[in-house]
């Protein structure tokens, strides 16, 4: 058996979508159908079945998968044993929330690739919500989030930081000129928020729920700049981690108001899944990330 058979039926077997499994590992879909078939003739087993369209591991092929992934874990930590410690080369595939990925994570990946340059860097951007279960499925091997998922006890957990939402609004938005605004003056307020599940977004809107806020419409988008841009056009109210509109807040083309409700801070954090095996390249990156965040 060949390791990167064994690869191929682990993804399409946590997948159950062979174009999808063709997709994640940058193959085309009949090369993985041919891989997957070399495997079965080998073993001597039928590992997927299919049912009209949908394709479901068989009992051998879930005998087989917690022996392939031990077999491919075990073959990373072999081929690490005699590679050159001090030129470390492979592959890393990061998730990110889109806050992190634009605007905090692009110096420390710069700074890894200047000490790493041989190890590839691939980048998911994502929904919080999203990076459990791609760390639970190897499609991913670390992920940088909002959400905290202490709670999940196949994840690792390390805090990055916290950090300060503003609310923002244009210029000539009326809010603007308030000198306090509260919960209630978000009531029939356009709102342009990011889409998806991740921490700040789903705070304000439990705040609004609790504190029985009707807004007008909430708008969500699945880019940072498109908010943004909105708001500069008086489309609506947002709220953003203070990293992201600080240079547009001091060019004045955006306004943060002076809100007088419960903060809504931001929080990052760095997940691995406690049964990942840390190659090489993927500890350097933890090590890096580390350190910066204890200065």
């Amino acid at each position: 058996m060949y390791i990167k058979q064994l690869e191929s039926f682990i993804v399409a077997a946590r997948l159950l979508n062979f174009g999808e499994a063709a997709r994640n590992l940058n193959y085309s879909q009949s090369t993985i159908s041919e891989q997957i078939h070399s495997l079965e003739e080998y073993l001597g087993a039928q590992l997927f079945e299919r049912i009209g369209r949908k394709v479901f591991l068989t009992e051998q092929g879930k005998t087989l998968l917690p022996f392939a992934e031990r077999m491919v874990r075990d073959s990373k930590e072999l081929k690490s044993l005699f590679s050159n410690d001090e030129i470390l080369s492979g592959s890393i595939m990061v998730g990110a929330a889109e806050t992190l990925c634009a605007f905090w994570l692009p110096p420390l990946l710069k700074e890894y690739r200047i000490l790493h340059p041989n190890v590839q860097i691939n980048i998911k951007v994502g929904n919080c919500v999203d990076f459990p279960q791609w760390l639970q499925q190897d499609i991913i091997d670390v992920a940088f989030g909002l959400n905290d998922e202490s709670g999940q006890k196949q994840l690792r957990q390390n805090t990055l930081f916290r950090g300060e939402t503003v609310f923002i609004a244009s210029p000539d938005h009326k809010l603007s000129a308030s000198p306090i605004v509260e919960p209630q003056d978000l009531t029939g307020e356009t709102l342009l928020l990011p889409e998806g599940y991740c921490g700040y977004p789903i705070d304000l809107k439990c705040l609004l729920e609790k504190e029985q806020v009707k807004a007008n419409t909430i708008l969500e988008f699945g880019s940072l700049e498109s908010i943004k841009q909105c708001v500069k056009n008086d489309l609506g109210v947002s709220l953003l981690p203070e990293i992201v509109v600080a240079e547009e807040l001091k060019r004045g083309e955006l306004v943060s108001l002076n809100w007088n409700g419960p903060d809504i801070p931001i929080q990052a954090q760095m997940l691995f899944h406690r049964d990942k095996w840390l190659s090489p390249p993927l500890v350097a990156l933890e090590h890096l990330i580390l350190a910066r965040i204890e200065k």
